[in-house]
């Protein structure tokens, strides 16, 4: 009984985590917390009727088969997107990520299989093992918290429509990928109503002529959208910048700043709802679905009240895609891996005394 009680307490904490912020990366680890504690209930208690211990038996089952076929999976959308979309580093992360999980568990396989290890051996598969365990479920955890965000009630009107901007055509064209966010962008504009304000972020690349969101505009102007209504912000270069300066120009905004000051902007005056609501202007930022996620991530740690919609994303891209949203998330949560290193060296500390 106490498994489930213990289940029950932490699948609450989690429902409560989502309920104050569901953009917190925090509330991936109390999802796998949660998981382990219903399958440890389910398994390994005498409580669990045999229908429900057999139905969960083969979903772990089918999952383990899952996480050892992905890195094939991956490689195979790695390969398919160099030859669409040319080689780059960015193309071939999801091929990347394929090999180092492969290497790490043959790595640690063949390390096993050899018998009788020195202390240094044995202390590096423990190093690689607690690794590998790590990267899987906190990557399979990413994975299916990022879905769940897509189909969590979200708020259906707003003040301001933030399009994050991607790469151009030809240096000034919009390409098929930025052009389904403008869509979708377009989409919950119409649905808000009057006074709603687009806002087109994005810098301009080196290798493009023109800045993305004034190739947004364009875009937006053909769509029939009023030129008093497209705000634009073309100072920024990556998604953490697209929040911050669109976020300066909707303070500006609601602060009663004249639209005519906000670079780019056309008219004055800010949308109708947040003139009554200074304080609280209601934001959505639209981005490609593998993406929103991380974007509401960096708009928490910014503390931008924002809510994100996402289009969807061609399936041979997506892997690379999810990979690269993957290590920019957890290169900024380092407390976890930290830990678990210091744990790992004071184990090997402690392993090395009596021989000292």
């Amino acid at each position: 009984m106490i498994p489930w009680i213990v289940f029950l307490i932490t699948l609450a904490v989690f429902i409560l985590s989502v309920v104050v912020d569901k953009r917190a990366f925090r509330n991936v680890f109390l999802m796998l917390i949660s998981i382990f504690f219903f399958l440890y209930a389910v398994l390994f208690t005498d409580t669990a009727n045999t229908f429900l211990r057999t139905a969960v038996t083969w979903a772990v089952i089918l999952a383990g088969i899952a996480v050892l076929i992905m890195p094939l999976v991956f490689v195979i959308a790695g390969v398919i997107t160099i030859k669409k979309e040319g080689f780059s580093l960015a193309h071939s992360l999801s091929i990347l990520f394929a090999a180092v999980i492969w290497g790490a568990f043959i790595f640690v396989v063949l390390s096993l299989a050899m018998g009788q290890l020195p202390m240094a051996l044995i202390s590096l598969i423990i190093l690689v093992t607690i690794m590998l365990v790590y990267v899987l479920a906190t990557f399979m955890g990413f994975l299916i918290y990022s879905e769940l965000c897509l189909i969590l009630p979200r708020r259906k009107k707003c003040d301001f429509v933030i399009i994050h901007g991607a790469g151009l055509l030809h240096g000034t064209e919009v390409t098929p990928l930025l052009a389904a966010r403008i869509n979708k962008a377009v989409e919950v504009y119409k649905r808000s109503g009057p006074g709603t304000k687009l806002i087109a972020s994005g810098g301009q690349g080196g290798d493009e002529k023109v800045s993305e969101a004034s190739a947004m505009k364009t875009y937006l102007l053909a769509q029939g959208i009023p030129e008093e209504d497209i705000l634009i912000e073309d100072q920024s270069k990556n998604t953490w910048q697209n929040l911050r300066f669109s976020k300066e120009i909707i303070d500006r905004m609601t602060a009663g700043t004249g639209a005519a000051e906000v670079s780019g902007a056309a008219g004055t005056g800010a949308p109708a709802e947040a003139k009554r609501k200074r304080e609280a202007p209601r934001v959505i930022f639209v981005t490609n679905n593998y993406h929103v996620f991380r974007t509401g991530f960096y708009a928490h740690k910014q503390h931008i009240k924002a809510a994100g919609v996402g289009c969807r994303t061609a399936l041979y891209y997506w892997p690379n895609a999810f990979v690269r949203e993957y290590i920019a998330i957890i290169t900024r949560e380092k407390a976890v891996p930290i830990f678990l290193f210091c744990i790992w060296l004071l184990g090997l500390i402690v392993s090395l005394l009596p021989n000292m």
